[in-house]
């Protein structure tokens, strides 16, 4: 079970074992004092391994192993009155307890090591061994070697005082390499290192009070031990100990303290040779090893500062884009969550804008990549001369960008994102001439808590009201709300159920007819995909914007070409009269990238033994406008084997004349929404005349889409519109239903058929 605890608790229980610690230091408490203190530890290390169950546990259960141990250990000591004892009647049980204590304690600390292991870690080893080893030198001179030559003592009490700094020094080297080691510094971490030195310190102190040398109390040197449990079982309680354990992804640090400490360790053998007196030889010496330790020391420096100096650079390539130089990605997660941290703390809510510009992808392929670029960097300058210094703003990748701003309420986020929108409005002048652009901004909060959500949860959110903004027509800003969230969830489990459709077979292609004007009769069909979903029919407005962004538009795509072609097969040669219909597909610009759907097209027509002018294919507007070579060969390759090409939807996009004529396309079919404003928009009969005139001076058919009644079937042909589709002739039916269809209407070329009276207005 996993549940939160405050950070504040963290710091209300090291206070309260501070305070007891202190007591017991000066005598205050008893000698109930110590055991209570260390299972203390014990217990708060277990509450908290329980509450925020971190990936990597064993360690902490090994360290409150460690801790019932040294409890064993201290009340031992207690009860024998060992300290001080270098008699033969010293009892060694407290050391038998002891030692093993020491043994899950470095097992511990090397876990934790072992899993916070990054890059440039050889370096950290060495620096680890040479401070563990000068520390060893010292302590032995001025400790061990003296408790072990104490003459008229015990020898089994003089190793058992002196052991323990020994073993302390050899866990200077873990502790010092885990110190030294990369990985974040959180408080959790802070507090293991803080408890580990206390038992360093600890150790020297109590040996040194048992020889004499300190005249302390026992309970004055307990201190430092006491100060262990304290200190590593209130870190488990932190919330950051779940990251405590992750690896590093950068070297360590090469800080000032580190060369410190490694400079400490390189002249601990100088002082050892001062302490033992001078003469003419050993101040030559002494001068000969003061030169060798300061250009050891100078060199290190310099060979620290220059591999930091790498690492930075390393580091700042591996978490910066490298066009805009913003932070990427991986760097405005991590940023992210430090702030939804310190909102903890600070009860500021945390704002995150998902800022994308409009139709960038129009720049880069009429201007080329170099004059994108250009303005990817102007687009960034302006965004971060919007901000506050403490706020950050990121590139995720080509034309999104992301802004993380702490303490701006709804109101406040909203008039940033304003800004940011008319600033970025403003024209930008490139290489290539002046250019302008919009951008649709989508923006959502988190509040500090126990609920509170993940970065990469926020970024999520604040996409789906970006792509909310677009669909609002593009350069608007958009705040989240749930029923954004409960539209991504239906959006992912209609991804979901999407896939299982496609593999067992729940969707089919429906057929609407296409006639020719004014005689209504039936030349072709367009096949449709139908999805029905226990027992609901799907909008295609729905599942095909899923499917194109998922891929799964191929899969469909290839079954929609499938069933198509063999259904018009089968129609050419059983239908009377029906030898000259054709068929309608349209294609993605995921199958038309996808390098084999040449070969999947040449494939189904050599199956179903079909012309190639049998097959229309259509394709969009932004197809076309990619212009790329790729695209180009397809085109290319799909009118080599007789097929036919149609832009559908066409005037809703950026298409010109230019691409028209570029591409090999015989057909253009007019979008409905401005077939129904026939005679009643001027605007939209404007322009319904203007593509029947150009189609007609390219020597395109032009075919309408959306037909509903007589009146714009009559008007689309007095505008030289010869061919046209719509609820006004059939609605799509089943491959069942066609043959019924086109007895109803009859087949181009064989009879004669008036167009249907008017009908209701649906939609298509």
């Amino acid at each position: 079970m996993r549940f939160d605890i405050e950070p504040r608790t963290t710091w209300i229980l090291l206070s309260i074992f501070i305070v007891v610690i202190v007591a017991h230091g000066f005598g205050v408490l008893g000698d109930a004092a110590y055991p209570a203190v260390t299972i203390g530890g014990v217990l708060v290390a277990a509450y908290g391994l329980r509450a925020h169950a971190p990936a990597l546990r064993w360690p902490w259960w090994t360290m409150m192993a460690t801790g019932i141990l040294w409890t064993a250990a201290g009340v031992a000591r207690q009860a024998t009155h060992a300290t001080g004892d270098f008699t033969i009647h010293r009892s060694l049980l407290p050391d038998l307890l002891a030692v093993p204590g020491y043994l899950c304690f470095g097992t511990a600390l090397y876990g934790l090591l072992r899993s916070r292991r990054g890059a440039g870690e050889r370096g950290a080893l060495l620096d680890g061994v040479m401070l563990g080893i000068g520390a060893l030198l010292l302590v032995n001179e001025l400790l061990i070697e003296p408790t072990l030559d104490i003459q008229g003592t015990w020898l089994m009490a003089r190793i058992a005082v002196a052991m323990y700094p020994a073993i302390s020094m050899c866990l200077l080297v873990i502790a010092a390499r885990l110190a030294f080691a990369g990985g974040d510094r959180s408080p959790a971490f802070r507090l293991l290192l803080l408890g580990t030195t206390s038992l360093l310190i600890g150790d020297v102190v109590f040996a040194l009070g048992e020889v004499g040398t300190l005249h302390l109390s026992n309970s004055m040197l307990e201190v430092p031990y006491l100060l262990v449990p304290a200190c590593i079982g209130t870190a488990v309680t932190h919330r950051s100990i779940r990251s405590l354990g992750r690896t590093a992804r950068k070297g360590s640090s090469l800080g000032r303290g580190r060369l410190a400490a490694v400079a400490g360790a390189l002249l601990v053998p100088i002082v050892l040779i001062a302490r033992q007196g001078f003469s003419p030889g050993r101040v030559v010496t002494l001068a000969l090893c003061m030169v060798l330790a300061v250009a050891a020391v100078t060199r290190l420096a310099g060979a620290m500062k220059q591999q930091a100096a790498s690492e930075a650079r390393l580091a700042h390539q591996a978490t910066h884009d490298e066009l805009t130089g913003l932070p990427s990605r991986v760097l405005i997660v991590e940023h992210t969550e430090k702030m939804m941290a310190a909102s903890v703390i600070t009860g500021e809510p945390v704002s995150l804008m998902f800022i994308d510009l409009d139709q960038f992808k129009l720049v880069n392929d009429s201007m080329g990549h170099s004059v994108g670029d250009q303005l990817l960097v102007l687009a960034a300058q302006r965004i971060t001369s919007c901000v506050r210094p403490n706020d950050v703003v990121g590139r995720i990748s080509g034309d999104e960008f992301i802004l993380v701003a702490v303490g701006l309420d709804p109101n406040q986020s909203f008039a940033l994102a304003e800004r940011i929108r008319r600033v970025l409005g403003d024209g930008f002048y490139l290489d290539a001439g002046e250019v302008f652009i919009s951008v649709s901004i989508g923006i959502t909060f988190a509040h500090g808590g126990p609920d509170a959500t993940s970065a990469s949860t926020l970024i999520q959110e604040a996409d789906t009201a970006m792509y909310r903004s677009k669909e609002a027509g593009r350069n608007t800003v958009t705040m989240f709300d749930t029923s954004m969230r409960e539209r991504v969830a239906r959006r992912m489990g209609l991804e979901r159920r999407l896939r299982h459709a496609l593999t067992e077979g729940h969707f089919a292609a429906y057929y609407q007819p296409l006639v020719a004007l004014p005689s209504g009769r039936v030349h072709s069909f367009e096949a449709l995909a139908r999805w029905t979903d226990d027992g609901q029919m799907i909008s295609p407005a729905e599942f095909i914007p899923i499917a194109e962004e998922s891929g799964l538009i191929v899969p469909l795509g290839k079954f929609m070409l499938d069933d198509a072609c063999k259904q018009l097969a089968w129609w050419r040669a059983s239908i009377p009269g029906g030898e000259q219909l054709t068929m309608s597909v349209n294609l993605s610009p995921r199958q038309v990238r996808q390098s084999d759907i040449v070969d999947t097209v040449a494939d189904a027509l050599d199956r179903y033994r079909l012309p190639g002018d049998a097959l229309w294919l259509e394709i969009t507007e932004s197809l076309m406008m990619e212009d790329s070579i790729s695209t180009a060969a397809v085109m290319t390759g799909l009118r080599a084997l007789g097929v036919r090409l149609s832009v559908d939807d066409f005037g809703t996009g950026y298409s010109s004349l230019s691409y028209l004529k570029r591409f090999p396309v015989s057909r253009v079919k007019i979008d409905r929404a401005f077939v129904m404003g026939l005679g009643e928009h001027a605007s939209d009969s404007s322009l319904v005349t203007a593509i029947i005139a150009m189609a007609s001076a390219l020597d395109l058919d032009a075919v309408a889409e959306g037909v509903e009644t007589t009146e714009q079937a009559e008007r689309l042909f007095d505008l030289g519109c010869r061919t046209a589709q719509g609820y006004l002739f059939s609605k799509a039916v089943p491959a069942a239903d066609v043959p019924e269809t086109l007895e109803r209407l009859g087949i181009a070329g064989t009879r004669r058929a008036a167009l249907p009276r008017r009908c209701a207005k649906v939609s298509n």
